[in-house]
C-alpha cells in the first residue's frame, strides 16, 4: 500500500472521490470525501476512525444530484406461492 495516505498527515479535499481503510477492519471501502466525513454506500465515517486513504477520482466541478430513495418492493407485499404439498394434494 505504497500510494496510501495516512489520516494523520493529510485529508483529500472536499468531494474527492477516495479508497478508505476504517479503524479494525481489513478492507478498505469506496466513496467520497465529504463535510469531513468519509462517506461510502453503508455510512460515514469521522476523519478519526479512518486509519488511510487513496485517491480514487478528481472531485467533480458540479455538485452531485440529489439522492432518490428507490421504490422498495417489501417480502409481506409480494404473493404467497403454493407449498409443493399442496399440489400433490390435489
Amino acid at each position: 500500500m505504497n500510494d496510501w495516505i495516512d489520516t494523520t498527515n493529510s485529508l483529500p479535499t472536499e468531494r474527492e472521490y477516495v479508497r478508505f481503510l476504517v479503524v479494525g477492519h481489513t478492507r478498505c471501502m469506496l466513496g467520497v470525501y465529504e463535510d469531513h466525513n468519509f462517506h461510502s454506500r453503508w455510512g460515514a465515517y469521522k476523519e478519526r476512525e479512518v486509519r488511510m486513504w487513496n485517491k480514487v477520482g478528481d472531485a467533480p466541478m458540479t455538485p452531485a444530484p440529489a439522492r432518490t430513495q428507490p421504490d422498495q418492493c417489501y417480502w409481506s407485499e409480494r404473493p404467497m406461492r403454493e407449498a409443493p404439498e399442496a399440489r400433490i394434494a390435489e
